[in-house]
């Protein structure tokens, strides 16, 4: 692999998050505590249809604070930049720019309380946590303050409101200084941020799906993006718990959904560099442990944490597919492959009995200790998992995943009337035994079937009746109960 010339580094990291321009570092080290200039640790090369995106990786380190550096930038110089700050003594504030820009410009944020975007020109002052998107210099931004959190083990971080951190923007001659600042992190803890920089306009603030889309890609509330990977607010039955648990999420909520918007510049870096960090989780069995614990799991089916999640695991390798026919990332093709085998085996080694011949209804959840009872089949996991082994066999160009997907959907015609609740509704899951139970989610399994079933039309030419009797089972009740339909 050829590194960038060193030309090239200063030009793709001229605009740059939690540090000034990677210039400036060199010439005015007195900018870092310590006096110490990050060491760069790694450098690597995503290939896209797009041209080269160029991961580097920072690392600053001494007796007062360790922060950490990565950072993805494209062919046209945008840049996502991810950040940990972490003090190992004392209690410590950090303060660092992220772009200048010429002449005037808009901040745009969402208010969730309110439901409503607001749009202000830019300005000096301080501005309170949030994810800020900056149209200024001809270009835009988007910035996520600070987050401060404590580590709580097995995939479980503490989020501290108390060190919070603001965007600041100072006035210059010529336009504005925006940086970001920490709150008071104490030691032990770490603050996490994120941004991304581009010289070109990402966003038509006049197109309602893009207002859509960025109301719900929010990385202050429910789900967070940190140094180490996706969290997500974690369920009470979720352990060790307690106020303000975020849990370490395989299937990366937003990321998913991003990577399926092909035209969308600012999807497409984030979704890139989030799905970057996300795969190399991946262990070598082919799937990303969930492990923080789950009373559920353990209580109903003696099932401890690091445990196989099937949804999570195939809603992340999906987006992997994704990314390659939107972006043309097909090199970590070869990772949704190996996930891919693993689903394999594990259908046919982990299903239920209630099926003949060669029919298969996947359990949802195992661990790799080899404990546990059998657990349920969920058809919202159960049909993304053909989904994303049609997807992937056409991907790849190997029919023998598409050929285990075939023997899925055989699983679903054969229990079609047992997915169906007196109330209209769709069950949850079917037990081991055959058994429906629990009421199933508003929309999320309409979604699947719709998907399956377009996955299994292309295949066949012509649509499955049980998943179109199930799917419009599931369209009636949601249309009765005014159910509205997110993707």
């Amino acid at each position: 692999m050829n590194r960038p010339k060193k030309s090239a580094l200063f030009r793709g990291l001229r605009m740059t998050f939690f540090c000034v321009p990677l210039a400036a570092i060199f010439l005015l080290p007195q900018l870092f505590s310590g006096f110490l200039l990050p060491r760069q640790v790694e450098t690597a090369v995503i290939h896209t249809a797009a041209g080269d995106v160029t991961r580097r990786e920072f690392e600053t380190s001494n007796s007062a604070f360790t922060q950490h550096i990565r950072t993805w930038t494209d062919a046209e110089n945008t840049v996502v930049r991810s950040d940990r700050f972490a003090p190992v003594s004392g209690t410590q504030t950090h303060e660092s720019t992220i772009l200048t820009v010429k002449g005037t410009g808009t901040m745009r944020t969402y208010d969730v309380k309110a439901n409503r975007w607001s749009e202000v020109p830019l300005c000096a002052g301080t501005f309170p946590k949030g994810m800020y998107f900056i149209r200024a210099d001809g270009g835009d931004s988007i910035i996520v303050t600070p987050l401060a959190y404590r580590d709580r083990g097995t995939g479980m971080i503490e989020y501290l409101p108390s060190s919070d951190g603001t965007l600041k923007i100072t006035k210059t001659a010529d336009g504005f200084s925006l940086s970001v600042q920490s709150g008071s992190v104490p030691a032990g803890a770490f603050s996490d941020a994120l941004a991304l920089t581009s010289h070109r306009q990402l966003f038509d603030w006049n197109d309602v799906d893009t207002l859509t889309h960025w109301q719900n890609y929010r990385f202050t509330d429910d789900n967070r993006w940190c140094w180490s990977g996706y969290y997500y607010t974690a369920p009470p039955e979720y352990y060790p718990n307690g106020e303000n648990y975020f849990h370490a999420l395989p299937g990366a909520y937003i990321t998913c959904k991003m990577v399926r918007n092909a035209e969308d510049g600012a999807c497409r870096m984030l979704g890139i560099a989030m799905l970057d960090v996300m795969r190399r989780q991946q262990n070598e069995q082919g799937f990303l442990p969930s492990t923080a614990g789950s009373t559920w799991l353990k209580n109903d089916y003696g099932i401890e944490p690091g445990y196989y999640d099937t949804r999570f695991n195939t809603d992340l390798w999906l987006a992997v597919v994704n990314a390659a026919e939107n972006y043309g990332v097909t090199e970590w093709l070869p990772q949704a492959r190996k996930y891919a085998d693993f689903l394999v085996q594990y259908a046919q080694e982990h299903h239920s009995s209630i099926t003949t011949g060669d029919a298969l209804l996947v359990q949802d959840y195992w661990h790799p200790n080899g404990e546990g009872l059998p657990t349920h089949t969920s058809l919202n996991h159960h049909s993304v998992e053909a989904v994303f082994l049609y997807r992937l066999s056409c991907a790849a160009g190997d029919d023998s995943y598409a050929l285990v997907a075939d023997r899925m959907v055989k699983g679903i015609e054969q229990t079609a009337s047992r997915w169906v609740r007196p109330d209209g509704n769709l069950h949850y899951s079917l037990s081991p035994a055959g058994v429906g139970g629990g009421a199933d989610y508003p929309y999320l399994t309409y979604n699947d079937l719709v998907d399956l079933q377009t996955q299994y039309t292309a295949r066949f030419h012509h649509p499955n009746a049980a998943i179109r009797m199930l799917a419009q089972t599931k369209l009636n009740w949601m249309q009765k109960n005014h159910v509205v339909i997110l993707y």
